[in-house]
């Protein structure tokens, strides 16, 4: 079967079920965000360490443009999930 994308260029759906698709989607997003911030978080801590500028016991609270930013990246992850749930209900 083929499902029409947000472009509306043609978009393989893989399982029986979009939900599954849209599911299967949110994790491929999810493992690509958690690959990259691994990776940053290693180079920073290994940074930080190295040049002992900062002690990992130092507390830290995060700023507003963080938690816009953590609030974006959920949004985004939960994207699919929700344009199927809206398409459903309006279905």
């Amino acid at each position: 079967m083929i499902v029409k994308g947000p472009d509306g260029a043609n978009k393989p759906q893989y399982f029986d079920d979009p939900a599954i698709d849209s599911l299967y989607q949110m994790v491929l997003i999810l493992g690509e965000e958690l690959a990259a911030a691994r990776e940053q978080i290693h180079t920073l801590t290994q940074l930080l360490d190295d040049k002992d500028l900062l002690s990992r016991m130092d507390a830290y609270e995060p700023d507003a443009a963080f938690v816009d930013e953590r609030r974006a990246f959920v949004d985004r992850l939960l994207q699919p999930l929700t344009t199927l749930v809206e398409t459903e209900k309006s279905g």
